[in-house]
C-alpha cells in the first residue's frame, strides 16, 4: 500500500483484506463440500456481505486520510485498484465442477502448454494439462460423501516423523468423495507409449528425451550424460521434498473400461489423488534410506488460479526450515484423451500393470528465469535413464521444454506426471513404488 496512507490505517487495511480473503475461502470450501442448493445461496449472501464490509472499510480509510491531507490522487487510485481486485475475487463463481478446464490459463511462465503424448495422434489432446486462466477461480473438487475412505494413507495432519526418515505434513483425512460416480457413459482405454522417432528425439542409454527447445540435441545429450552436481547426505536431515501444486488431481477408482462423464478428475481425498501417490513415493524413498518430506498442502482448491504461486511460497518456507533439501519433486498426473475416450498410459511390469510416468524439465527461454536449468537437465536425464533401466517401459519420453514450474528453487527441481486421469489408483501407486526404489538407488549413488 502507498506510504501516503497513514501507517495505522495501512497496516489495518492490509490485515483486514488478508483475513477477509482467508475467511472467505475457508467458508466457501466448507459450503461447497456441503453440496446443496442452500449452500449456493449462502455463498451469494456471504459474497455480498464480505464485499460490502471491504468497501465500507476502504472508504472509511480514504475519507480519514483525505481529511488529514495524507492522501493524494494516485493513492486513491491505488486503493481503488486493490479494492477492485479483491471485489472481483469475491464475486467469482464457485462451481462444484468445471467441465471446461481447457479454457483456463495458469499464472506462471509457460506452465501449462497443451501436451500431445509421445506417439499420440494429433487428435489426441490433453484434457487436464491445458492452460488455466488467471481470470477464473473455481472449485474443481466433488462433494464429500459419508462413506469411509477405501484405504488409509499417511494419517498425518502433522508434522509426524517416522522412524524411516519420513516427515508427513498437512495430509488431509477427507472421506472418499468418488463413490457417487457410478455412471458408465464414458470410455477409457489402456495404451502403452513406447519409443518415439523424430529430429527432436534424444536417445539416452535407456529412455528418451523429447527436446522441444532450440538447444541442439547433441548439446543436450552431452549435458544430459553428465553426472548431476547434487550431493545427497545420509542421516536424518531431509534431502527430498515431495509436493503437489495441483493437489486435487485424481484418478479412476478402477479400470473397468468406463468413466462417469460428470467426474472432473478432482478430489480432496488423498486416497484418490496424487497425494496418495506421493505418500507411496515418499515412504519408498524413506524406507530405502533417503530422508524425505511429503507435504500435502492443497494449492488448487477452492481456487485453482495461481496454484503455482501458492506452492512456490510453501516450497520456499520448507526450504528455509530444512535447508538440507536438495531435490524437489512436484507430483502430478497427466490428462490424455483421444476424442471422448480417456487414455490410461500403462506398462506391464512383473506381471502387474503400472501407470507410465513422464518427467518434465524446464529450460530457460533467454530471460534468465531459470538460470541453473542445466543442472536440472542433468538431474532429469539421470533419473530418466536410471528409472527406465530398472523398469523398461515405465517411462514415457522425458519432456524438455520452455516451462517454469518453480524449477529455479533448487538444482534438483522437477515435475513428474504419474499416469493420467484414466489410470486407476492401484496402477499409479505401483508406479510410485517402482519409481521410488529407482530414485532412492540413484540418489544413494550421489552420496
Amino acid at each position: 500500500m502507498s506510504v501516503a496512507f497513514s501507517e495505522r490505517y495501512s497496516d489495518a487495511y492490509e490485515l483486514f483484506v488478508n483475513k477477509t480473503a482467508q475467511l472467505f475461502i475457508s467458508c466457501i470450501e466448507r459450503m461447497v463440500l456441503m453440496n446443496s442448493n442452500k449452500s449456493k445461496g449462502a455463498i451469494k449472501i456471504l459474497t455480498v456481505g464480505l464485499a460490502a464490509a471491504v468497501i465500507s472499510f476502504t472508504l472509511t480509510g480514504v475519507a480519514e486520510n483525505v481529511v488529514s491531507g495524507a492522501l493524494r490522487s494516485d493513492d486513491i487510485a491505488y486503493g481503488l485498484k486493490r479494492l477492485t481486485v479483491l471485489s472481483a475475487t469475491l464475486a467469482m463463481p464457485i462451481n462444484e465442477f468445471d467441465k471446461n478446464e481447457s479454457t483456463q490459463t495458469d499464472d506462471t511462465v509457460s506452465q501449462d502448454k497443451p501436451e500431445t503424448p509421445a506417439g499420440e495422434t494429433a487428435s489426441a489432446e490433453s484434457v487436464e494439462e491445458l492452460p488455466h486462466s488467471e481470470s477464473v477461480a473455481t472449485s474443481n473438487t466433488p462433494s464429500t460423501t459419508e462413506s469411509e475412505p477405501t484405504e488409509s494413507l499417511v494419517p498425518a495432519l502433522a508434522p509426524v516423523e517416522s522412524k524411516t526418515g519420513l516427515i508427513s505434513l498437512n495430509i488431509r483425512k477427507d472421506k472418499d468423495d468418488l463413490t457417487s460416480y457410478t455412471a458408465k457413459d464414458g470410455v477409457t482405454e489402456e495404451k502403452h507409449y513406447g519409443k518415439i522417432t523424430g529430429d527432436n528425439v534424444v536417445e539416452l542409454e535407456h529412455g528418451q528425451v523429447r527436446n522441444c527447445t532450440e538447444m541442439p540435441s547433441n548439446v543436450l545429450l552431452t549435458e544430459g550424460t553428465r553426472k548431476p552436481g547434487i550431493r545427497i547426505e545420509s542421516g536424518s536431515d531431509p534431502q527430498v521434498l515431495i509436493i503437489h501444486t495441483h493437489t486435487t488431481e485424481s484418478y479412476e477408482r478402477d479400470s473397468d473400461g468406463y468413466y462417469d462423464t460428470s467426474y472432473s478428475g478432482r478430489s480432496l481425498c488423498p486416497a484418490n489423488s496424487v497425494v496418495g501417490v506421493g505418500a507411496v513415493l515418499a515412504q519408498t524413498l524413506a524406507d530405502n534410506g533417503i530422508s524425505t518430506i511429503h507435504d500435502g498442502t492443497v494449492f488448487d482448491d477452492p481456487i485453482y488460479n495461481y496454484s503455482y504461486s501458492r506452492s512456490r511460497e510453501r516450497i520456499e518456507e520448507i526450504l528455509k526450515e530444512y535447508p538440507s533439501i536438495k531435490v524437489v519433486l512436484d507430483i502430478h498426473r497427466d490428462g490424455i484423451a483421444d476424442g471422448d475416450v480417456r487414455i490410461a498410459p500403462v506398462a506391464e511390469l512383473n506381471g502387474r500393470k503400472a501407470a507410465q510416468i513422464m518427467i518434465i524439465c524446464g529450460c530457460d527461454d533467454g530471460t534468465g528465469i531459470l538460470p541453473d536449468y542445466i543442472h536440472n537437465l542433468r538431474f532429469a536425464t539421470y533419473l530418466q535413464n536410471g528409472i527406465e533401466a530398472d523398469n523398461e517401459g515405465l517411462t514415457r519420453p522425458m519432456l524438455f521444454d520452455y516451462r517454469f514450474y518453480n524449477q529455479d528453487l533448487t538444482r534438483g527441481s522437477l515435475v513428474i506426471e504419474f499416469g493420467a486421469l484414466a489410470n486407476d489408483i492401484s496402477q499409479v501407486r505401483y508406479s510410485a513404488e517402482l519409481a521410488g526404489k529407482s530414485i532412492a538407488r540413484l540418489l544413494t549413488e550421489l552420496m
